[in-house]
């Protein structure tokens, strides 16, 4: 059976959302969870269990000297709690490092300042994550 890809591009606002399939190799942006709006364990149960979900593909972000700090700290707490609420769902971290800007570049998000554009820019950063990661994975 295929392995299954869900990425996350987590923030503490907003959560992007990508997936990818083994047989396709090729990531797409799903959706932004607003984390103010929605439950974000009972939305990612939810898209874990429709889409046959395998494997998490999270986005750290990488700081240059190699400490943890700010946002990587955040973020490892949350991948802790990834892997005991989801615990045969296999967990990769991915360098997150110039995903938002990579994804700005890559639409035309750039000069806008609309509300939705951060949603839109963020599930574009997860699939940025996730399109890295099947780069390097096999």
């Amino acid at each position: 059976m295929p392995r299954k890809f869900l990425s996350i591009d987590y923030g503490e606002r907003r959560v992007g959302i990508a997936f990818a399939s083994e047989e396709v190799g090729i990531a797409f942006p799903r959706e932004t969870i607003d984390v103010l709006e929605k439950n974000l364990w009972a939305e990612l149960s939810r898209l874990v269990a429709e889409n046959k979900i395998t494997d998490f593909v999270l986005g750290m972000p990488i700081h240059p000297n190699g400490n943890p700090e700010g946002k990587q700290k955040v973020v490892s707490v949350f991948a802790g709690d990834l892997k005991i609420r989801f615990p045969t769902i296999e967990l990769h971290l991915q360098d997150e490092s110039y995903s938002t800007i990579t994804a700005l570049s890559a639409t035309s998000h750039l000069k806008k300042k609309d509300k939705r554009d951060k949603g839109r820019v963020d599930k574009a950063a997860a699939a940025v994550i996730l399109q890295r990661f099947l780069e390097g994975w096999n």
